[in-house]
């Protein structure tokens, strides 16, 4: 987010929306759909991935926590598909339509800074639903506004790592095909 604008109302979260975020049953299927009837350019897939990190859900840290992920870009929207795995992903699992090639479930902002952003969520009289952080890439936090939006909210704090793989998503997105 340019500029490092304060935090002072759960609408700034919005500012810097970077991603659309889908689960599905089957990722390979789901890469196959975005890359052939949407067009995308080609994913970059993880399987069987825990991230690396720490990922606390419901207040408990998660003994296990793997899901399968595929991400790619449309410009400088990041479109992300997960498939859940194993442990405590049930987060992504409640949302899945069986057979479809993807389920809209969350969309991702990006903010400067992970604390302030706990701060506003806890000034709100909010708590994440799930958040973490993987090794160097990101720390991120899941806002369940379910209720509200019909979907859930990921706020991060992107390192360095996880802003060039973006960069080269981007710039992935913008070659001819």
């Amino acid at each position: 987010m340019s500029g490092e604008r304060p935090l002072r109302s759960l609408s700034d979260l919005f500012r810097d929306v970077i991603q659309l975020a889908y689960v599905t049953d089957d990722l390979d299927a789901g890469v196959e759909w975005l890359q052939s009837t949407l067009g995308t350019s080609e994913c970059h897939t993880m399987y069987g991935s825990s991230l690396g990190g720490t990922v606390v859900v419901d207040g408990q840290p998660a003994q296990e926590w793997v899901i399968d992920v595929a991400l790619v870009n449309a410009g400088p929207t990041n479109i992300e598909l997960i498939r859940p795995v194993s442990g405590a992903v049930d987060l992504y699992r409640q949302g899945i339509r069986p057979g479809a090639p993807a389920t809209f479930h969350h969309i991702g902002v990006r903010v400067d800074d992970f604390d302030a952003a706990t701060e506003l969520v806890t000034a709100n009289d909010r708590v994440w639903k799930q958040h973490g952080h993987t090794r160097g890439a990101i720390r991120f936090g899941y806002l369940d506004m379910t209720a509200e939006l019909g979907h859930h909210v990921e706020v991060m704090e992107l390192g360095e790592g996880m802003q060039q793989l973006l960069a080269m998503l981007e710039q992935r997105s913008d070659r001819p095909r």
